[in-house]
Parts: C-alpha cells; structure tokens; sequence
C-alpha cells in the first residue's frame, strides 16, 4: 500500500511512541514491515523534521514543551572542576559558544558571577564539558549561574 507523506509521518511516529527504538537501522526495518521504504539517510532527516530526538539511547518524540524548554536536560558535576552539561540532541555546540562568550578576559570587569570561574567549554552534539578555574567553590559558583541563566523550571508532572 502506497502512503501519502503525512500517513507516513504519523506512521513514523506512532512507531517511535510505541516501541523502545534506538538503532535507526532497526526503525528503517520496523517501517519497511509497515509498508514504507525509506533510506537510513533520508530517515535522519525526517526525524528531525517530526521532532523525534535520541534521549537516553532512544528515539523520542519530543512533545511542544520540551522543544521550548532549556536546551539543557541535566548537569552533571565532575570534581575537582568540570560540569558536563547534557542537552537536547543537536544543541551542545551553540550552547557551549553562548557560555563562552561570557568568559572573562583580563580588563573585562563588568562580569561579577559564576562566569568569572570559566575556562572554556569543549562540546560535542549533545554533550558540553565546562571548565572551571578550579578556585574555592568555583565549580559551584559556575553551576549555579549556568542554572540561573540557562535551566528553566518544567513544568508540573
């Protein structure tokens, strides 16, 4: 049987929301059992399309409130002097140069919080490493901006 574009769509996704998937090599063969074909290279595109993010080494459909939220899902903190911040699939890089923007070079005095602790930030696709100065409390102070400037409350379960 032929679908249309949009069948396919909502086929695609109440495959993801049905089943625990996390190999695209195992949705493409879940799919072709329902009547569509579609390459593993076209399929990573269509995801993203439809929203659908690998959380937790599954494909999820990401629901209207967690794509507005805080690209960052937890914060990890690994002493003496890193955060690794975990985010949304496709968010780390952009996110990582946002921080970076707000480290403090020698002259800049204007920054009097947690990013004053800054060294750097290593990022991946969904995964950040936060480098702090490794002074008294640093790691702290940093996390606790971060929080402050990038993890809104969710909302109620």
């Amino acid at each position: 049987m032929k679908h249309n574009i949009q069948q396919e769509d909502r086929i695609i996704v109440d495959t993801i929301r049905g089943q625990k998937i996390s190999q695209q090599n195992e949705l493409v063969e879940k799919l072709k059992k329902l009547g569509i074909d579609i390459p593993q290279s076209s399929l990573s595109r269509r995801l993203k399309k439809l929203g659908i993010a690998k959380i937790n080494n599954y494909y999820t459909v990401l629901d209207q409130f967690t794509k507005t939220q805080s690209p960052i899902i937890y914060i990890k903190v690994s002493q003496p002097n890193i955060l690794v911040l975990h985010t949304l699939p496709g968010h780390a890089n952009s996110l990582a140069i946002v921080i970076d923007e707000r480290l403090s070079f020698e002259g800049k005095t204007e920054l009097d919080n947690g990013y004053k602790y800054l060294c750097g930030t290593i990022a991946g696709d969904d995964t950040i490493l936060v480098l702090a100065d490794g002074s008294k409390d640093s790691l702290q102070k940093l996390k606790a901006q971060i929080e402050e400037d990038f993890v809104f409350p969710r909302a109620q379960e």
